[in-house]
């Protein structure tokens, strides 16, 4: 009992603070600069609080550091106690905080621009970073960011999140194409068109080859593209056809149709627990708007 006593302690310390500097920099002297300390006073600093937790923190690799898993959480722990801190800070200055959404470049495109919009017109300040899903939900869990905005499958269990919206996957192809007058079509329909596609492994390129295996059909891939818009683009210049999300408006000189046997790409808006109202507040905006 004595020993969680004394490791809680630490843990509630400017300390923590200053492992989440040094943890953003991974170096001393950067993170001894903006801490406006000595390095030595910052290596005690660091080195009790290992002490505390009874772990390494960080790890030499090669002439770099590199966190433990041990220091990864403590740095979140530290970027929460922050964050919180600004929230009390933020309540009774009447000061609205600003928000740190990371997304796809799609996403922020076509599915939150109307939710960011409404964030600015609330107050709230907005910081905005570009990643894939990997990239999102890591920035997210290690306390970079506030909000992450995901796509087609739901973001983990151990993180709060809201559903934003789901659109259905569409055929985008030249107004002329064959099938540009019919209303809806399946995936069988779409046997021996030349795709442009997202590149492989990708979640829209796994899902695509799951459903084509499935219905027993084949297809070319003429051209890869990472992101719907290049991929729209590519079809509005003639390369091919694409199955993009429905969010996505066909250039001009291009039609949509429906695939109705695709899964629906759904966008979840996800947090860490306890990051503090303002965040869940602001996910609610994001849902609102993507909703209406």
């Amino acid at each position: 009992m004595i020993r969680v006593v004394s490791t809680v302690a630490a843990l509630e310390n400017d300390a923590v603070a200053s492992f989440a500097v040094f943890a953003e920099h991974s170096n001393f002297t950067a993170a001894a600069a903006q801490l406006r300390i000595s390095q030595p006073a910052l290596h005690v600093k660091i080195a009790k609080l290992s002490a505390a937790v009874g772990m390494p923190l960080y790890e030499r690799v090669g002439r770099g550091l590199r966190l433990t898993p041990a220091g990864e959480a403590l740095a979140a722990y530290g970027r929460d106690q922050r964050a919180r801190a600004e929230q009390l800070v933020g309540e009774l200055t009447g000061v609205t905080l600003p928000v740190t959404v990371v997304a796809g470049r799609g996403a922020f495109r076509w599915v939150l621009a109307d939710g960011l919009a409404a964030l600015a017109a609330g107050g709230a300040g907005l910081r905005v970073l570009v990643a894939d899903r990997p990239g999102a939900l890591d920035a997210v869990q290690a306390g970079r960011a506030d909000l992450a905005v995901v796509g087609f499958d739901p973001p983990p269990t151990s993180l709060p999140s809201r559903l934003l919206r789901e659109d259905p996957h569409v055929l985008l192809m030249p107004a002329g194409h064959p099938l540009s007058r019919r209303r809806r079509l399946r995936v069988r329909d779409l046997a021996g068109l030349q795709l442009v596609a997202p590149p492989t492994g990708r979640p829209h390129r796994l899902a695509l080859e799951r459903s084509r295996e499935q219905a027993g059909v084949s297809w070319q891939v003429v051209a890869e593209a990472d992101g719907w818009d290049l991929q729209a683009q590519f079809v509005a210049v003639g390369l091919g056809v694409a199955v993009v999300n429905g969010c996505v408006p066909p250039p001009p000189g291009t039609v949509a149709a429906p695939v109705i046997d695709l899964p629906r790409v759904g966008y979840w808006v996800t947090w860490r627990p306890g990051r503090g109202s303002w965040v869940a507040a602001a996910a609610r905006t994001l849902t609102r708007a993507a909703t209406r």
